[in-house]
């Protein structure tokens, strides 16, 4: 019912093409990812939690997000924040949603005019994400360098402000977001959407958990098949250059076992 539900407010803010963002000049890209964002923000870590009994509008000032939620889960995300808002540790609430604070506060720092704020019923001032904040790790040395090979289904890929892979792991079906650039994405000679790929990519990793943070690109790698095409053309072309000289190879067969 109506009565359930509970306000929570969602704001990017930004300016793009010297025009300010709002539902009217927001792309389709921009506002479906920020939709999916704030949803898995809502969601966190909370098991079963659901939005199917959810409400949303879209209200001008900048694009702002007003959602209607179950009283309970909308309590849960207000707790976290205000553990956030007071020890700006990522680390103090749930997994799920410090993923995406950490996002948005990446995403503030490429783009120094985007900010996101989070309004809640019981809170005097939204929580802000902007350029300047702090939000972070409190095992922050627990996250290292790291290079690895993720293989797995493009499912998406481009994007005109924040280029960017989106690779289904083969392994683990898990989602993985790799921050690419425009001249590595145009670079690719054949459409990779929706192929199995291999890719080469730089990263930060929790040394206890393993998870991904930072990931950005470095190579699309070459797939099996046409990898073991172009190592079986080395070979041949080896070969000939071996055999150049030999004009039989029964002769030269016979030779080595002492018959001529």
């Amino acid at each position: 019912m109506p009565g359930e539900l509970t306000e929570l407010e969602f704001s990017l803010d930004d300016v793009i093409g010297g025009r300010p963002l709002t539902p009217w000049t927001v792309d389709l890209p921009t506002l479906r990812g920020f939709l999916e964002e704030v949803e898995k923000l809502i969601k966190g870590d909370v098991a079963g939690a659901s939005l199917s009994d959810s409400r949303l509008r879209l209200e001008e000032g900048s694009v702002k997000l007003v959602t209607l939620v179950a009283h309970l889960l909308a309590a849960d995300v207000r707790s976290d924040l205000a553990k956030l808002e007071e020890t700006g540790d990522l680390d103090a609430i749930q997994p799920r949603r410090a993923e995406v604070v950490e996002l948005w506060q990446a995403r503030t720092r490429r783009f120094s005019s985007r900010t996101y704020s989070i309004q809640t019923s019981s809170a005097h001032r939204p929580l802000r994400i902007a350029n300047t904040s702090q939000f972070q790790h409190g095992s922050e040395n627990a996250w290292v360098s790291v290079e690895k090979y993720l293989t797995g289904k493009v499912v998406n890929a481009g994007g005109k402000q924040d280029p960017n892979v989106h690779l289904v792991l083969a392994d683990t079906g898990e989602s993985v977001r790799i921050s690419a650039t425009e001249q590595q994405l145009g670079a690719e000679k054949e459409n990779q959407l929706y192929k199995d790929v291999t890719l080469r990519v730089q990263a930060e990793q929790h040394v206890r958990t393993k998870a991904l943070r930072e990931v950005r690109l470095i190579q699309f790698l070459a797939q099996a098949s046409e990898a073991d095409e172009r190592a079986l053309a080395n070979l041949w072309q080896k070969g000939r250059e071996a055999w150049r000289d030999v004009t039989s190879a029964a002769g030269w067969v016979e030779s080595l076992r002492g018959n001529q």
